[in-house]
């Protein structure tokens, strides 16, 4: 055992100015539970894994992932799972957009209640999300409610990229995940073992303020394509 209860993944691409804060803040965040830190960087030009580097001397629990090959969201995050040696596995993005605060809670919800998967969900009680129009939040909701109708494993909040994943859980879907796009926690959903129990814990989203989003109209499409590829499995494996 390697007495790791949770691995945090951060996959990341320029990232460089963000990398720093929120190591920081989940070292605060998860001060009593035995964790490590994973930065999955995609060989970003701004040397984000260089940075994540360099602060593993101050945080031992830190370790610095430079991806080279079959780069994207996806893949870095399924090649860190594989080095994880976490009992559970936690993904979120390091742009401080999510609320690594809620990680505990997510963690307790889990152990508590036997749950195989925990979504940190915008759209759950207690969670919401700062700075975005009317507009914006119903195609967020209407592609959730979309989802739940053609997926046999939904959620209030799929294009979540924060989520926890029991190991056990994880290694038994592996196999039939499609590292492709965005879609990691869709996928995750629809090949978890049968029988497999999910919960979600609200957070509020929130603006970014240092570096770029990587959010634009190619990454909703890739949301859809995947959400229609998902489904047709489903009613294909009837």
């Amino acid at each position: 055992m390697s007495g790791v209860l949770l691995s945090v993944v951060l996959p990341t691409y320029n990232e460089a100015a963000n990398v720093p804060l929120i190591v920081e803040r989940l070292e605060r965040a998860l001060q009593g539970i035995p964790h490590e830190t994973i930065v999955a960087d995609d060989d970003s030009p701004d040397g984000t894994w260089r940075i994540a580097s360099e602060l593993s001397a101050r945080y031992p629990a830190l370790r610095s992932l430079r991806r080279t090959r079959e780069r994207g969201l996806y893949p870095a995050v399924l090649e860190a799972f594989a080095l994880a040696r976490g009992e559970y596995l936690a993904v979120l993005d390091a742009d401080l957009q999510h609320d690594e605060s809620r990680l505990p809670a997510m963690l307790e919800l889990a152990r508590a209640r036997g749950l195989q998967l925990v979504v940190g969900s915008r759209h759950a009680p207690g969670g919401g999300i700062e700075g975005w129009g009317r507009t914006r939040r119903l195609i967020s909701r209407a592609a959730n409610l979309l989802s739940s109708l053609l997926l046999s494993r939904g959620s209030s909040d799929l294009m979540s990229g924060f989520f926890l994943v029991e190991r056990s859980a994880f290694l038994a879907a592996a196999p039939r995940l499609t590292p492709k796009g965005f879609k990691i926690l869709m996928d995750l959903l629809q090949n978890l073992p049968p029988g497999a129990q999910t919960g979600e814990v609200g957070y509020v989203f929130r603006p970014r303020t240092l570096g770029e989003s990587k959010l634009d109209a190619r990454v909703a499409g890739q949301f859809f394509a995947a959400l229609a590829g998902l489904s047709l499995k489903r009613f294909a494996r009837r």
